[in-house]
């Protein structure tokens, strides 16, 4: 079991490290265009619907592929980074979409 002394030191270190990929991410946010959303019901999907900005939890997905430790047991990072890629599309495609569902329902939307 940890001591209270440890415990303490370890909780500062995650919140800091925490509050490192927070401010990242928000910066690209800030940085991003704004999303493509849909105007009504009727309205078909673009053929391309760009990407989210990046997460903490992607940050954190791609920051472990350049440590040193783990740059011998993940030796490609190409793939890793198109599967990134791959999964921020997907979101931004699930987001248009699940705001079209919502126009149907009638709710109003904020982006």
């Amino acid at each position: 079991m940890r001591g209270y002394r440890a415990w303490k030191r370890h909780t500062a270190l995650a919140l800091a490290a925490y509050a490192l990929l927070a401010v990242a991410s928000a910066l690209t946010k800030a940085a991003h265009p704004r999303p493509v959303l849909p105007d009504d019901t009727d309205q078909p999907p673009p053929t391309d619907i760009g990407m989210i900005a990046l997460t903490v939890p992607e940050i954190q997905r791609l920051l472990r592929l350049i440590l040193p430790a783990r740059a011998n047991t993940e030796p490609d990072v190409k793939f890793h980074l198109s599967w990134s890629e791959w999964r921020r599309r997907h979101q931004a495609r699930a987001r248009w979409h699940h705001y079209r569902r919502r126009y149907t329902l009638g709710y109003t939307l904020t982006a």
